[in-house]
Order: C-alpha cells, then sequence, then structure tokens
C-alpha cells in the first residue's frame, strides 16, 4: 500500500491542485471509459506503476479507495481517498 501511495505522491507535483491530479489519474485508469475503475483495470494500473501484489493485495487496496463497496472506484471516491494521502 506505501508503495502506491507513495508512486501516487510523486505524480501529484506536476499539477496545480489535488483535483486536476485525480482527474488524470481517473482517465488513465479508466480504460473503458464508463467512469469507474474496476478490479480489472485496477490490477492493469498497479502493473503499470510497477506495483505487483497479490490478488488479495490488490482486492484490499481497491476496497480502501471503494468507500461504497459497491466493487468498484467512482471518481467522487477516488479523489476523497487520495485527499487522505495528501
Amino acid at each position: 500500500m506505501d508503495a502506491l501511495i507513495e508512486k501516487l505522491k510523486k505524480g501529484a507535483v506536476k499539477y496545480p491542485s489535488l483535483q486536476e491530479y485525480a482527474i488524470e489519474l481517473m482517465k488513465v485508469l479508466d480504460k473503458n471509459n464508463d467512469g469507474f475503475v474496476d478490479i480489472d483495470e485496477f490490477s492493469a494500473a498497479l502493473k503499470s506503476l510497477n506495483i505487483f501484489c497479490t490478488k488479495h493485495e490488490e482486492h484490499t487496496l481497491l476496497r480502501r479507495f471503494d468507500t461504497s463497496g459497491d466493487g468498484k472506484i467512482s471518481m467522487e471516491e477516488f479523489y476523497n481517498s487520495l485527499a487522505t494521502y495528501f
């Protein structure tokens, strides 16, 4: 978890605000452009960040961002979760 948060923090310095950063990250993560990030998209994103986890760890991370518990991350959930780390 710490490795993911550190990589996310490093990427944020290029943006004037956390909101703009979250929007751009969501665009990258949401491969099918449905407004949500599911476990497959999340898993692929972790691998692209060179963060290799077990399936259990991936699901644990997803649940950290998925505050509604519906199995996918919305923009609002993503932004609010990111805000707690910055």
